[in-house]
This record gives C-alpha cells, structure tokens and sequence, in this order.
C-alpha cells in the first residue's frame, strides 16, 4: 500500500497529477508541509513556504479582517511595531469572490509545461456560495492544473465537492516519534507525557503546546473545574479574559476543554451510565456553544465562563 506522500510521486511520474485533491487531517497533522512538498516536486524547485510570492501558486485562506488590517495600517504610519497593542482577527470564512479569484489564477496559461497550483486552506471554511462556485473548476479541470484542498473537518464539505477530489488522509505520529521530537526540539519540558497525551499524534499542536506555555494554561484550567459552592466567579471571569484576549490560547483552551471533558465521560461510563450520560449532555452542549462561536459569533467570553458554570453544576450534583 503507497503511503501519502507516494500516491502524489505516482500520480506525478505517470503524469495523472492534474485536478484536485483532498489532503486531510486534523489541526497540526502536517497538511501544509505537505502540500509544500507537493508544490516542490510538481514545479521542480525547492518550495520553501506557501506563503511567499510565487507566480505557478495562488494560496487562498481566510486572512484578517478589514479591521485588523486598518489598525496595522495605522501602527505602520504611526511608526509603531505592526501588531503593537492590536488584538489581530482572522475572517471566519472563506468567500465566493475568494474563490473565483483562484478559478481565474487557473485559466491564465503559465511557460509550457509548468503547473499552475490552486491551494485552499482550510477547505472546509468555505461558505456554501464559495463551495458551490468551485465545483465548477472540479467539474471542468484545466489542463496543467493542480488543486489541493486542505481540510480539517470534511463534513462541512459538500458531498459533490469530496466527490470529485482524489482523497489523502495524513494520520497522527506514534507517540515514540513524537516524544523524541519534543525532547530534541524542547529539551526544558518536563511534563511530556502530558503534552503527548493532549496533542493526541499532531506535531502542530504538541509544538503550540511547548511554545505557549499549555502546560500551564491546562493546569490553570483544571484548577477552575470544582462544584459550584467552591467555584469563584471572580477568578473564572479572569482566566475567561486573558483567553479572549489570546486566540492561540483560546483553541489550545477549547482543545485541552474537549479533551478534559471526554475523560469524564469515559471514567463516569465505567461508574455507572446514567453518570456517563450527563457528561454526553455536557459535551454536546458545551460544544454547540463553541460552534455559535463561529456561526452567529457569540461572545467568546461568555461561551468560556457559561462552560465553566456548567460543568460546576455537574460537578455539584
């Protein structure tokens, strides 16, 4: 069986490399690197970042907003540094506009016998008008044309997009590799297995983990998990502050969260199934909260402090 990164050497050397592919995986599990790699042996050059300026490579994924952009804007005039005192935002979605500018970067014809690569990262932050306007490029593929699809989550996909893409799934990192990796890389780590066990085979997360000081922060979490006579409203509001003044801090929060919240359900499922039962409830209503988030972009404090709340109500009883 060709591992991942063969299927697309195959796919090369038999010259069935053009149309689309759908590389996926979760958060950290290397997607990126991945195309990159792909990048440099389909233009027979060393592909350094997908983020430079190349004119065979059009990336498109969701940038800052236009707010974020004017406060740089203005740092940069006020001779400041560029994300001096801002709280930076990314889009949340991935438009149709977007999307038939990659279509039209396609159709330009490129010196003989080089590629033209469309990446979308990530794939599936795709709004459905977006989503609708690619399948056409998949429905009528270019001569010469590469398109890689990134995507974490394949159900916000459209059935005919997956439908029409040749599909790669990149796996998690046997926890041996992982560890070696983290102990060369940052040798001042302690508590490895607990990172091992968090990042959950993703060298991306196992990475942020080290670098943002998670350990931590997951510590200072599970300080906050008690019934709700014992729970300081005070100290949960603060902790609810600095996450929303951080966004690596609030995806490491919410994973280490979801992470916390499936051990309960596995311990409470071995006691007894009306116990394990309520921690699913929990879940999944802990979980809607964060996809409102996204959806109708509530209040990223109040979906961290209403989370504690109601797990010191489970707690409790």
């Amino acid at each position: 069986m060709l591992g991942s990164f063969e299927q697309i050497q195959k796919a090369f050397e038999s010259n069935r490399i053009d149309g689309a592919w759908l590389i996926s995986g979760a958060y950290g599990f290397g997607k990126k690197d991945f195309v990159r790699r792909a990048c440099s042996l389909l233009l027979k050059q060393n592909i350094t970042s997908l983020s430079t300026f190349h004119p065979n490579i059009k990336l498109i994924e969701c940038g800052l907003t236009d707010e974020s952009k004017k406060a740089i804007q203005k740092n940069i005039l006020a001779g400041k540094a560029v994300n001096d005192d801002i709280k930076l935002e990314h889009r949340r979605e991935i438009t149709v506009d977007e999307i038939r500018e990659g279509i039209q970067f396609l159709s330009l014809k490129g010196s003989s016998n080089e590629k033209r690569i469309l990446i979308i990262y990530l794939a599936d932050q795709m709004n459905e008008n977006a989503q609708n306007a690619l399948l056409k490029a998949l429905e009528e593929p270019s001569d010469g044309c590469v398109l890689f699809l990134l995507s974490q989550n394949l159900g916000k996909l459209l059935p005919t997009i997956k439908s029409r893409c040749r599909h790669i799934s990149l796996y998690p990192m046997d926890d041996s590799t992982l560890t070696q990796i983290i102990s060369n890389k940052f040798p001042m780590i302690q508590d490895t297995a607990t990172i091992i066990r968090l990042a959950n085979g993703s060298l991306g997360l196992a990475r942020d983990i080290c670098e943002h000081d998670g350990i931590t922060l997951y510590n200072r979490m599970t300080s906050l998990f008690l019934p709700i006579e014992q729970l300081s409203s005070e100290s949960v509001h603060s902790f609810a502050d600095e996450l929303n003044q951080n966004p690596t801090a609030f995806r490491l929060f919410k994973i280490f969260l979801f992470d916390w919240l499936m051990i309960q359900i596995q311990v409470n499922a071995i006691v007894g199934p009306l116990l394990a039962e309520n921690w699913l409830d929990l879940y999944y209503e802990i979980n809607q909260l964060f996809i409102d988030v996204d959806r109708i972009y509530l209040d990223k404090k109040q979906v961290i402090t209403s989370a504690f709340f109601k797990i010191a109500e489970v707690l409790h009883d």
